[in-house]
């Protein structure tokens, strides 16, 4: 009985493994605009529903990073000062349950993130909608 139990144990580990490793993907891309300054870099994956780093990889003499490995999830894609560990910009999410593979990221720091253009338009909007209620006649 016992080896009956612990032979399902081990087929259930390697069928666990090898799907693990089935449904592992990978970020790449590039971060030439950076590369172009005089410091290092790192880019790392964080993992958005546990906070955590799941890969790290400099950036390469032309730019190019690779964080292989990943589980199924969402992640962004932090550019990382080396020698202060500041994070300078992010790019993402990117969902590796949908997609294995996305190898065509690029980290482009002087652009303005979508969210933030949606901040703006909203503030507008109820800047607007304050200035049209407070200029509306009283009866």
């Amino acid at each position: 009985m016992k080896r009956g139990i612990v032979a399902v144990a081990v087929a259930v580990t390697f069928a666990t493994s090898s799907l693990m490793a089935a449904q592992s993907g990978t970020i790449a891309g590039t971060a030439k605009d950076e590369v172009k300054r005089s410091e290092e870099y790192t880019v790392r994956a964080r993992d958005i529903s546990q906070g955590q780093i799941a890969a790290t990889s400099p950036l390469d003499v032309e730019g190019r990073f690779s964080l292989a490995n990943l589980s199924s999830a969402n992640y962004l894609v932090e550019l990382v000062r080396s020698k202060d560990g500041k994070v300078v910009c992010t790019e993402g999410p990117f969902d590796l349950a949908t997609q294995a593979a996305r190898d065509n990221v690029t980290i482009d720091c002087n652009k303005v993130p979508a969210a933030w253009w949606l901040l703006g338009a909203a503030a507008a909007a109820g800047i607007t909608a304050g200035v049209v209620a407070t200029a509306s006649p009283s009866r």
